[in-house]
C-alpha cells in the first residue's frame, strides 16, 4: 500500500500530470500500473509495436538505436517524470529506438489505446500531449545543433546545466548514468567526456563528484 501511495505521488508530481490536470488523467490512470525494473532491463525493443506509453517515475532510461553493420548508440536519456516515445504511441508506428534502464527504474505503464482514447476525448489531455511533443521536437533540434556546431566542452556544460533548475540557478546535477551512456548521448568518447568535465572544473564552472557535478552558477556554466 505504501508503494502504491508513493507511485501515485510521483505520478501527480510529474510535469505531464500537472499540465493535463487530475480530471483529465483519471481515466488514463485507471487501467495503468507501475513496474519496478532493475538496471539493464529492456522496456521495449527498436521495431516493436507500442502497447504502452511509458512515464518514468524514478531512475534513468536510455534510448538506444542501432543500424545493421554500424553498431548501437545512445540517442537520448530520460529522467524521472518524463514520458518517452509518445509519437510511436500516437501514430501506431514501431519504435525507432530501444529503451534500456540505466539505473533501477520505476515506470508507469499506460495502455496505448487508453491513452489515445483519452487524448481524443479530453481537451486538457490533448493540449498536454501537444506540449509534450513540441518539447521533444525542440529537444531533437537542440541535440542536432549541439552535435553539428558546439564543442565537446560546450555540449557537456549544457548537458549538466539542464539537470539544474533555472529557478535555483545552482546546485548538484545528478549524473547516475554510466559515463559510456552520457558520452554516447553527447556524441563523444568517454575519454573526451572526462577531459571536458576536467576542463570545466579547471575553469571553476563545476566540481566533479561521485555520480554528480556541483554547479555554483548555472548561467556561468553555459555562458
Amino acid at each position: 500500500m505504501q508503494q502504491a501511495s508513493r507511485a501515485r505521488l510521483l505520478v501527480e508530481n510529474s510535469p505531464f500530470f500537472q499540465a493535463a490536470g487530475a480530471t483529465a488523467m483519471t481515466e488514463v490512470l485507471r487501467p495503468s500500473f507501475t513496474q519496478l525494473l532493475p538496471r539493464g532491463a529492456v522496456l521495449f525493443e527498436q521495431g516493436d509495436e507500442p502497447d504502452f506509453l511509458h512515464m518514468l517515475l524514478e531512475g534513468s532510461v536510455g534510448l538506444q538505436a542501432s543500424v545493421e553493420g554500424c553498431g548501437r548508440t545512445v540517442v537520448e536519456l530520460f529522467g524521472s517524470g518524463e514520458l518517452f516515445l509518445a509519437p510511436a504511441v500516437m501514430l501506431r508506428l514501431p519504435y525507432l529506438a530501444s529503451a534500456v534502464a540505466l539505473t533501477e527504474v520505476r515506470v508507469l505503464m499506460i495502455p496505448a489505446e487508453a491513452f489515445r482514447d483519452g487524448v481524443g476525448r479530453s481537451h486538457d489531455l490533448c493540449r498536454a500531449t501537444t506540449q509534450l511533443l513540441a518539447r521533444h521536437w525542440r529537444l531533437m533540434v537542440d541535440q542536432v545543433v549541439d552535435l553539428k556546431l558546439r564543442s565537446a566542452e560546450d555540449r557537456v556544460a549544457r548537458f549538466v546545466a539542464r539537470r539544474i533548475s533555472e529557478e535555483a540557478g545552482a546546485g548538484d546535477a545528478l549524473l547516475p548514468e554510466p559515463r559510456t551512456a552520457i558520452a554516447a548521448r553527447l556524441g563523444m568518447t568517454p575519454e573526451t567526456l572526462s577531459r571536458a568535465l576536467a576542463g570545466l572544473e579547471r575553469k571553476g564552472k563545476l566540481q566533479r563528484g561521485a555520480g554528480s557535478a556541483t554547479v555554483a552558477d548555472r548561467t556561468a556554466l553555459v555562458r
